[in-house]
This record gives structure tokens, sequence and C-alpha cells, in this order.
């Protein structure tokens, strides 16, 4: 029998139990924010007040002091509420809105939480268009939209109403590589298109999830996370590392536990709206490991999306864009494809990505290159009292260039392939020894500290047989020098005799001119530079192209540098027979052949650079070939050194190709790269 009233179910009895007569949308001790300061407290008071013309005002306590006032609760001789002096505040209504309880709770009032975008005029592909890079991700949101409208189609022609809950993974290489934004996308799709009710990204790493958590505290704290994301996006930051690898580690596997217990509990068909979307990022290979461990988390992520590092023309679009976000401007000519050279320059250059020691990449490389360009800019505008407008936001190519730390990098690579060099022992020394001068001369230049003699002379002679390395330690050179400052381009011009004579009296000296004015800002090397006068000196033309050498010299002192280049013997009596030419050029390296080791360690190098390696019986007979080279009374010009080598080698490669052609078809990997005894038959230098 029923107490003069329908029966009820158990659910309905519930349902009357939890509803709420004439209910209201804010109640004295809500967590609030005013949404003009964005300032939070807690509702004090909700009803008319005389001050406000009897109209309905909130009395809130604020969190946090006022400098601006001293309301304690009373305002204009009323008084509603008792509070410390500066905590009080009055807002209309309209200008307060709730902070739902799930997120008013003191434990999660700290979160990270993103707003999706306005769900109205959410348009996907216009979206996915601002979105720079990303292009796997960009075709696997537009599969997800197609994944739900389709289905919809199907629950209608089915006739049921349920679709399957989507969970994603975000697959990266690291901090910056616009995790939340992906996110934020995510919740916003799901939110347009009815998958979610909310679409806000509530976003908790390991850290977030364990706080002040011990034993049975895990679960107990991540269902408030979970209130806190209902309707949304749960983005489980760095996920790989919610469970510590290869140790105990009971708080990790809790949270591992929970987190699976509440995807099984979203499992199989559902309603959509869903309740929560989880989304697990971290970076590549330690994501997937911890997804292949946890089994029950891995089988419930619908798509996998892969977050690729942006190429340096996509960092430089999303430079530009953070310029005009930041309401500065750049210069005309920093075109797309310069600030594209200046990142390029930058990643070069390497730095601290603040993730594990990591370069810097993505969205944190053009913030630090933004951040950058401003202080540079700030002291140069300092520098010049500058007032406009124009001026105080304007960025130039100088602001994006850190000279200081590109010398130095530039100084330290031209010094490694030094390193790299075969032998040459006493020829690095000195050019290391020429580097440490020239850099103690430039900071006593920075000190003020100037010395009557103007410096060294910088132009040399590089003497000996061909092969010996003598251009490639030029170019070293033009390096060092470029990145001391002492040289514009530091680019490397070669010349010999052919380059400077003409074929008709009076065009020598122009042709000597043209050549020398390419190479400004350089190192000019002239090869074989005795060959100019000849062996009697009597050459009018040569000796025309070394006078108007000479003569250059002097006048572009400041900005180039000649290396003149040759046979031993040869070159000692052209600096002989020229005075003028010895004082020009004090300095004089003696590039020794090589020993057979050394040529055999080259040639291990040339074979390396073209994934090649020789059989060790290979190597025994080139040894015994390179031994051959160097004859005891022979001409040692004819010993060819590093050019030798790289001579055997072809023939030897060859022969290779030869041999492998008689054979099969096809060949494996190590008859590809391996050279045999029988490759180096027939082979000299």
């Amino acid at each position: 029998a029923n107490s003069g009233g329908p029966a009820m179910r158990q659910g309905d009895r519930g349902a009357d139990l939890a509803a709420t007569i004439a209910p209201k949308d804010l109640y004295v001790g809500d967590r609030v924010k005013l949404k003009g300061s964005g300032r939070t407290g807690e509702a004090m008071y909700i009803g008319p007040a005389q001050f406000a013309g009897g109209d309905i005002v909130v009395g809130i306590k604020l969190d946090e002091k006022r400098s601006s006032s001293d309301c304690d609760g009373k305002y204009k001789g009323e008084r509603y509420f008792r509070c410390s002096p500066g905590l009080g505040i009055y807002q209309e209504r309209s200008e307060v809105e709730l902070i739902p309880p799930e997120q008013a709770d003191e434990d999660i009032r700290s979160l990270s939480v993103l707003q999706p975008p306005e769900s109205e005029s959410f348009d996907l592909d216009t979206e996915l268009q601002q979105l720079i890079g990303l292009s796997e991700v960009k075709h696997a949101l537009k599969h997800v939209r197609n994944f739900i409208e389709v289905q919809r189609r199907r629950m209608v022609v089915v006739g049921t109403d349920t679709g399957r809950a989507l969970h994603f993974a975000l697959v990266h290489s690291g901090s910056g590589s616009g995790v939340s934004s992906v996110a934020r996308l995510i919740g916003g799709l799901l939110l347009k298109l009815g998958a979610l009710r909310s679409g806000q990204v509530v976003e908790v790493t390991r850290e977030v999830l364990l706080a002040g958590c011990s034993g049975r505290d895990v679960a107990a704290r991540f269902k408030k996370l979970a209130q806190a994301a209902d309707g949304g996006v749960l983005l489980v930051n760095d996920a790989d590392a919610l469970k510590e690898a290869d140790k105990s580690d009971r708080l990790g596997e809790e949270a591992c536990m929970t987190i699976a217990r509440e995807l099984h509990s979203l499992r199989g068909p559902i309603e959509w709206p869903q309740r929560i979307c989880f989304v697990f990022a971290g970076k590549r290979g330690e994501l997937k490991r911890f997804l292949s461990e946890q089994l029950a988390i891995q089988s419930a992520i619908f798509a996998q999306l892969e977050l690729s590092d942006l190429s340096a023309a996509e960092i430089a679009r999303l430079l530009r864009r953070l310029v005009e976000e930041n309401k500065f401007q750049l210069s005309k000519d920093l075109t797309d494809e310069r600030l594209e050279v200046l990142v390029r320059r930058r990643l070069a250059r390497g730095g601290p990505g603040g993730d594990g020691g990591g370069q810097l990449k993505n969205v944190k490389l053009a913030r630090a290159i933004l951040e950058e360009a401003v202080s540079r800019q700030t002291d140069r505008v300092w520098a010049k009292e500058t007032l406009s407008l124009t001026g105080l936001t304007a960025l130039v190519e100088e602001d994006f260039i850190d000279r200081a730390k590109d010398q130095s990098d530039a100084a330290e690579a031209a010094l490694k392939k030094l390193d790299s060099i075969v032998g040459l022992r006493t020829v690095k020394e000195f050019v290391k020894s020429l580097y440490a001068q020239l850099q103690l001369e430039q900071q006593r230049r920075e000190m003020g500290i100037h010395g009557a003699s103007g410096g060294a002379t910088l132009h040399m002679v590089f003497q000996g047989n061909p092969g010996t390395g003598k251009t490639t330690v030029a170019r070293v050179v033009a390096e060092l020098m470029k990145a001391l400052g002492l040289l514009r381009t530091g680019h490397l011009v070669e010349a010999d005799r052919s380059s400077l004579v003409a074929g008709y009296s009076g065009q020598t000296a122009l042709k000597t001119k043209e050549v020398v004015e390419t190479a400004l800002g350089g190192v000019l090397f002239v090869d074989e530079a005795y060959a100019l006068v000849g062996e009697d000196g009597k050459d009018s033309f040569g000796r025309e192209a070394l006078d108007t050498l000479i003569k250059l010299v002097e006048d572009y002192r400041a900005d180039l540098v000649v290396i003149i280049a040759g046979y031993s013997a040869e070159m000692a009596k052209l600096l002989d027979a020229n005075p003028g030419l010895r004082s020009r050029f004090p300095t004089v390296l003696e590039f020794e052949d090589y020993s057979p080791s050394e040529l055999l360690e080259i040639a291990d190098l040339m074979l390396l650079q073209d994934v090649l390696v020789m059989a060790p019986a290979a190597e025994k007979k080139l040894k015994a070939i390179l031994a051959d080279l160097q004859v005891p009374g022979g001409d040692p010009r004819a010993n060819g050194n590093g050019r030798a080598v790289r001579n055997i080698l072809e023939r030897a490669k060859r022969n290779q190709a030869m041999r492998l052609q008689r054979g099969a078809a096809r060949h494996g990997e190590d008859e590809l790269c391996t050279l045999l005894p029988e490759d180096f038959n027939g082979c000299t230098g």
C-alpha cells in the first residue's frame, strides 16, 4: 500500500532526495571569481544593498588582500559580513561567477586548467590551419572528426545511441612540442561534436596526482582530479613517469591501477557525451614502453598522435607569429627565408632545453630566440636613446645574432677540424698558438690596450709537397680568423699562375686585382706561387702579377690574408729573390710528407666517409703499396701523399665493382662494404 501517493522506484526516490526547492545559481559559502580582475574568494552575502540602490550585490571575502582598499565587510555605513581589513569587496551579481565545487577544493585550486575554444564558432579546419607543423596530428584529428560524425549516422540507421569512449596518446620528443595546444583542440573538437559536455583540459603529472598521498589516499586524490576534469579532458603529462621503471614504486603502481579501473568503467558502448576523456602524453620511446607495460591503459587508447618536431621553416613561421603577438615588428629584410637561416644557426648552436639537458626545440626554441632578440634590442635601443614607437618595437637581424657565442662555436669547430687532420704536428701547434695570440690581442683591444706594433702580420708561406694538407689548413686558418672577427667572411679563394697572369701586356695587373678583390674579407691561397716568376726570373708577366700582389697585400692589409704555397725548395728561392716578399710573409710553415702509417690512417678515414672497410689482408696489402711510394733516394715530390691515397682507393673501388659484377646479381651488406686484397691489384699512387 502507498501512503497517499504513487509508489516510487529507488532511482526516483534518490532523485527526489537530491532535488532542491527554488534552486539558486549562487549561495553563501560558494567559491567565486571576479570577472574583471580574476580575483577569487568566498561569497559571504548575496542580497540587496542600499548603497547599490536596492540591487542585488555579492559580498566577498577575498583570498588575497587589496592594497587599494581596507574594506572589512562594511561599505558606506552598511555591513553585511565581517572579515579582515582589505579582504572585503562588494560586486554586482553579474560581475561574479561561480567556481564549480569540484574546482573549488583547496587541494586542486592550483591545477592548470585550459578552457576549450568557443564551441559555437569552433571549426576544425580553421583551427588546424592556424596550427603550425604537426601534419600527423592534423590528419589524426580529422579522422577523429570523421569517426564521430560517421558513427552518429550509423546510430541513426541502426537505431542505437551508443558510441565508444575516446581516449588518446600524444607522443612527442620533448617539452615545447605543443602537447597542451593539441589537448585543447581535442577538447574543443569533442565538445563541438557532442562527445564531451564541457571540454576543459585539466593537466596533471605524477607530482600533482600523488601530492600528499600515502597508500589508499591515491584513489581519493584521483577522484578529486577526475571531478575537476569531469565533462572535459584529463591530460596526464609525462605519463611514462607515473610509475618509476626498474624499481619498486608502490604509489606509482596504485596510480596506474586507479587510472586503469577508471578506464575500465568507461569501456564498451557508451552514450556521448562521455564523462571524461583521458589524454596520455610523453616522450616517444618512454611512453611507448609505458603503454606496453600498462596493457589496460593501452587497450583504451582510441588513437595515438605523433607530435613531430617542427622544421626550421616552421619554427621561423612560429617566431614571426610570436613577434606579432608580443607587439613587436620585424624589419622588412627579415623575410621568411632569412628567419629560417637564423633559426638554423640557433639550432646548430644548441643549448639546454630545460627537460633533462636536451637542446631547445619547437615552441620553446622560438620563444627563446625572441626573448634573446628582445634583450639585445633593449640594449641597442637604450644606447641610441630611441623614443619612437617603431624604434622601440622594431627587431632587426642584428638582434637575432649572438655574435660572441657564434664566434666561439665557429672557433671550436675550426679547431676540431684541425685536430681531425692526420699528422702535421708542428703545423697544428703553430695554428693553435697563432689562434691563442690573436685571441689575446683581441681581449687587449677590448680592454683599451693598444700596442705600438699594431698587431701581427698574418700573411704566410705554406711549403711542402702536394697532398700534405696545405689547402685544408688554409681553410681552417680562414675560419679561425673569421671567428675572431679579423676577417669579415672567412671564405677561401684558390688561385695559381693562370688565375693571375693575362696573355697580353697591361692586363695582368687588372686580372690580379680582380682575383684579390674576390678574396677581400677572406683568405687568398696562391698555389705554386713560385711559377709566377719562372726559374730564370725573367717572366715579365709573372713579375707584374707578383708586384701587383705585393702592393695589394699592403693596400688591403686589414681586410685580406694571403697564403702563398708550393714546393719547399722553389718557395725558398722565391723568397730569397724577393726581399719585399719575405718581409710581408714572415711566417713559413713546412708541411712534411706523411709516413706510411699516417697514409694508412688517411685511407681509413676516406673509406669511412664512403661506408667502406678493408679486410685485414687488404689492409696489409695497402700498407705495402703505401710503403713503396716512399722509395729511398727517389723524388719526394712523387710521393703524392693524400692525393696518392685517394687515387689508390678510387682504383680499388672500381676493381671491387668489377669483381662483384662478375658474381651474383644481389650481394649482402658485408660484400658491398668490404674491400678485399685482390681489389688493390694494379693500384699505385
